[in-house]
């Protein structure tokens, strides 16, 4: 095999338990699993979760939550962006919990529900992306009660928040909300409220409310880096990243200082070099930005792979199924010896061997 992503559902399983024991006693754990489980795999992350202390799973869409339905029969999935009225009887009969800031779909939902179906009502927070207005959340819910099968669950917020940056904001808007939602009870006792991504739960852990809906986290990644400024340790210590992409070298080649190399002869070498070919470029998820560029050359680039734990730096331009690596200090990388690449999960060509390690 040329190229693969492994995917560690032990080092997962234990996120997801260290995530559900830094959470206060009654507040829900959402799992989130949209866009395949940011590229881990859907399936596979969902039953692990679940297994591991997660309370339900959250996905964007109604397809990617009838996908999702077969792999876990019985579990509760959210939607987490507003649905179409002519989604209702998809999300109906795949049981999903569907996010709504519209009456139409609400009473889509329901004429398609054939008993009592749960929503969530969203807040726009000024993310601006979808939502209800605050000032008009108490008019649309009292509108809402007026129908019979379309129950409502949760009260959803997102913020528009950039760590370090903002957090006095943040503040305020989670303090609005909280009283939005004891207001909004009085009305639909019960009501769930719950605003808590990865990076409000990471800043602010004493806004957990009801539920948290967690993704980069449970995947080993840190969407803030307050704790770094504070020189404390990370909010939630421990995590590791379940996934890794690796390309083997098919090609190990020395070149002389000053021979041009890549398409269009668009690299030149900056001094002797030997130089390793993997079988994946751009179309597989690499960046396609050039380590060097036209006008100035150096010895210096901005990315590279990984092989023993040596960085091993890309030269020229990535193609779209190659990409050349510096391995002139690494004597030991030769044909077959695997390279471990920093690629965007979500952005990894899918037809790329995933290989779970359990």
């Amino acid at each position: 095999m040329l190229k693969w992503v492994e995917i560690d559902l032990k080092v997962l399983a234990g996120n997801v338990r260290a995530i559900k024991k830094a959470l206060n006693p009654g507040v829900r754990y959402m799992s989130v699993v949209k866009a395949d489980a940011y590229g881990h795999g859907a399936a596979a992350v969902a039953k692990t979760a679940l297994a591991n202390g997660a309370d339900c799973l959250g996905v964007l869409t109604a397809d990617e939550g009838a996908a999702l339905r077969g792999t876990c029969p019985g579990a509760e999935i959210h939607l987490l962006a507003p649905s179409l009225p002519e989604e209702a009887g998809l999300i109906a009969k795949n049981r999903l919990v569907p996010t709504a800031d519209s009456l139409n779909f609400i009473k889509a939902l329901d004429r398609a529900a054939k008993e009592p179906h749960p929503y969530h009502l969203d807040i726009d927070l000024g993310l601006g992306r979808w939502g209800v207005k605050p000032e008009g959340a108490t008019l649309i819910l009292k509108k809402a009660l007026g129908f019979k099968k379309a129950v409502p669950y949760g009260l959803s917020a997102h913020l528009a928040y950039r760590p370090a940056q903002n957090m006095t904001e943040a503040e305020e808007k989670l303090s609005s909300f909280r009283a939005l939602a004891a207001g909004l009870r009085a009305l639909a006792p019960g009501l769930k409220a719950h605003a808590a991504s990865s990076a409000i739960l990471a800043d602010f852990p004493h806004w957990q409310l009801d539920m948290v809906r967690i993704g980069n986290l449970m995947y080993g990644i840190y969407p803030t880096d307050v704790y770094k400024k504070k020189k404390q340790g990370p909010p939630l210590p421990g995590l590791g990243r379940p996934w890794q992409f690796y390309a083997r070298i098919i090609s190990v080649r020395n070149v002389k200082k000053g021979e041009s190399l890549g398409y269009d002869a668009e690299f030149t070498a900056p001094r002797a070099m030997r130089l390793a070919t993997i079988p994946a470029g751009y179309s597989d998820g690499l960046t396609m930005e050039p380590a060097e560029n036209r006008i100035r050359i150096t010895a210096g680039f901005n990315y590279w792979g990984l092989i023993g734990g040596k960085k091993a730096y890309f030269t020229g331009k990535t193609g779209i199924a190659h990409a050349m690596l510096d391995v002139t200090r690494i004597p030991e990388a030769s044909p077959g010896t695997p390279v471990a690449l920093h690629v965007r999960r979500t952005a990894a060509n899918a037809n790329i061997p995933r290989i779970y390690k359990k």
